[in-house]
This record gives structure tokens, sequence and C-alpha cells, in this order.
């Protein structure tokens, strides 16, 4: 006979982890089915369609957590596993909405995209502060709090992720030393961007942004980004080789990510306005179309990379 094994009250780190891919599954199959019918109010209103996934997730999340389902979501029911207080109750409808909003806001914010005017604001302050902060604490506490296995979420309502069918057991309190880190991420956090934007200011990120507006004002593009980098590779008869280049992906309104024309005109626009990409090996243009609501995304790319100097010559 083979000894059955006591599970404890918390619920153990592979459990939670299991739950919520299934809960994201369930996630990206809406996402999918709602993009076949909506995909081109999706790509209107580009990275505003983050919203849309994250208020499905926040009534499924918010309601299935909460009292309502018991504290399961489908993933939880799956493993068998809930949400609960200290008391082993489920919780109120409310206090899950806050717990997904502590948890989630960071995910998001980490994934949108803001203007160069945003970037360079004092809102950076505080959006670093929750996106930044709120992001590494999560992660750093689902990995190293042992003991009472909270999260952020968990510790700022007061909640548990337990077994189910598994009486309360008397636990210890979360480390302070984790707390002691947790308030040192959100204080790097919030002063990081007095770092980056001192860089920003300076070239060739100054340049940069110039031409990310140019091309963002270009008929049938949503936005852009630009950057600059380089790359190495070796070859048995040249030795050790570096690539250098400026690479900028365009985020089209329609689908013309196969108009070769359209992506000569665009790198000529970064030439016209950043000409050191004259001294660079390559310039790179990514034609992107698609939509990204969060639970779930579907893009067609294509990349042009040309000789920034034969596109010059050919203008």
């Amino acid at each position: 006979m083979t000894e059955e094994v006591e599970l404890k009250w918390i619920s153990g780190f592979w459990r939670r982890v299991g739950a919520l891919v299934i809960d994201t599954m369930i996630m990206g199959i809406v996402g999918f089915v709602l993009g076949l019918f909506l995909e081109s109010i999706f790509v209107q209103i580009g990275a505003w369609g983050r919203l849309v996934g994250f208020s499905i997730a926040l009534i499924y999340f918010g309601i299935m957590n909460s009292s309502i389902s018991g504290g399961q979501t489908i993933g939880k029911k799956v493993l068998k596993i809930r949400v609960v207080d200290s008391n082993n109750s489920p919780i109120s409808i409310g206090k899950s909405v806050l717990r997904f909003f502590i948890i989630a806001v960071p995910f998001s914010l980490n994934g949108a995209h803001f203007s160069n005017e945003v970037m360079l604001s004092f809102f950076m302050y505080p959006l670093s502060l929750v996106t930044f902060g709120g992001l590494f604490s999560i992660i750093y506490l689902y990995i190293f709090n042992r003991v009472t296995r909270q999260s952020l979420h968990d510790l700022a309502v007061g909640t548990f992720v337990v077994n189910v069918n598994v009486g309360k057991q008397e636990i210890g309190k979360a480390w302070n030393a984790h707390l002691i880190v947790v308030s040192v991420l959100f204080f790097v956090a919030a002063i990081v961007p007095a770092f980056t934007a001192k860089l920003a200011q300076s070239e060739p990120f100054k340049d940069m942004r110039s031409v990310q507006s140019a091309l963002s004002n270009v008929p049938n593009v949503s936005s852009a980004t630009v950057s600059s980098g380089w790359s190495t590779f070796s070859s048995t008869s040249e030795g050790t080789k570096t690539t250098t280049y400026v690479s900028s992906q365009v985020f089209l309104k329609s689908n013309n990510v196969n108009d070769i024309e359209l992506a000569r005109k665009l790198a000529y626009i970064v030439i016209a306005n950043y000409p050191e990409v004259l001294q660079k090996d390559l310039i790179r243009i990514t034609l992107s179309y698609g939509y990204d609501i969060g639970i779930f995304s579907k893009w067609t790319i294509h990349h042009y990379s040309n000789n920034p100097r034969e596109i010059q010559s050919a203008e």
C-alpha cells in the first residue's frame, strides 16, 4: 500500500503556477474568439486594446476568486486550490477585484506603449514605481516567500491560496527581510526615471525621438519605435565581423506589410531625420500589422534590411 501524502493548508508554488497557466489559456481562447469578429476594431484602437483584455480578466478573476465562486477560478478548481482570508473563508468580490488590480496593473503597464511626451514627463516616476516596483516585487515574493506563499497582492488584502478540503493550519509570518527587499525594489523603481530622463535628452536618443515622430506622421502608420545597435558573428574565412544598424518597427493601420516601396520610403525618412545612419551597415525596417489586447495578440510582420547609402542614392 502506498501512503497518502498529507497536504498542507497553504498551496504549493507549482499548483498555483499550474492554475494560472490554465486560466491564462482560457483568457487566450476568449481573446482569440473576440479577435475573429473584432480584429479591425482592435487594430484601430492600438495600444488601448489592452484595456479590453484587462477588463475581461478583471471580470473573470474578480468574480471567480471571490465568494461568488467559492474562491476558485477554473484553473484553481482543476488543481483543487482556492483563495481565502485568514479565517479560511472565501473573500468578498470587492476584495477580490482589489487583489486582481494589484497583481494585474504592473504586468499590463509593462507591455503598454507610451508617447514620448509621457516618457519624458513627471508621470514616468509613478509609472515606473507601479510597473517595475510592482512587477519585481510580485515575482520576488512568489519565488522566495516560502512560509506563507503570499505575493504582493495577497499581502496587501490579507489573502492566502490554500488547498481545498484541508483544515486551517498554523503558519509563520512572512520573513521581515522580504519586506525590506520589496521596499528596496520599489525605491529603485521610483528613482530610475531620474537617470533615464537624462539619457533620453542626450545624443543619439534625442535624434531617435525625432525619427520616431516623423515615422508616426506617415499616413497608415499608427506608431513606430526606433533603436540603434550592433550584432557580432564569426566566420571561418573572415574571422569575427560586427554589423552596425538602426532598426525601426512600424505599426500599420492596414495590412500593407508586404509593401516594399513603403518600407523604402520609411527608411529614407529615417535617413533624412538621422543622417548618422549613413555610417551604419544596415537600416532595418519592420512593418507590423495586428493587435494586442493583453489576453491575446495577433501580428503579421515583414522585415526589410538595406544599406542606408543605397537607399539615399536611390532617392
